[in-house]
């Protein structure tokens, strides 16, 4: 199944991504993110080295766009942004103790927080998912 989630993302052209909303755009990412860790889990499991540690890295990666994508600014309460840059960093370095253990507990852990969020952002009202800048 997790296979299959990597297949369409990776059919998604880079014009389609500009041309999406900046809430689908973090939804996809959060999408993005734990399928492949549901990948990751597979790969440590068949000892599929080179092919855990590069979904490791592109976690990483997405993760660091998430924060990319925080606006610490602009918030009337910053408190909300402050603790998603932790908690992205947190994982960032989970996965990197997971990626040198081949944990797959580790990757487990980061999946559940990441589901957490995504649901967090899932129930975000639709008409306040795309507003006005």
């Amino acid at each position: 199944m997790a296979h299959v989630s990597l297949k369409k993302y990776s059919q998604v052209r880079a014009s389609n991504i500009a041309e999406m909303a900046p809430y689908e755009q973090i939804n996809l990412i959060f999408s993005n993110i734990i399928g492949r860790l549901a990948a990751t889990k597979g790969f440590i499991e068949r000892k599929e080295i080179e092919k855990k540690g590069e979904n490791i890295s592109a976690c990483i990666l997405l993760l660091g766009a998430l924060q990319d994508a925080l606006n610490l600014e602009v918030e009337q309460d910053p408190s909300i942004s402050n603790n998603l840059l932790a908690l992205y960093d947190y994982c960032q370095r989970r996965l990197v103790q997971a990626n040198v253990d081949n944990d797959i507990e580790i990757i487990s852990e980061v999946a559940g927080i990441i589901k957490e969020i995504k649901e967090g952002w899932d129930s975000i009202p639709v008409d306040q998912r795309n507003p006005a800048v």
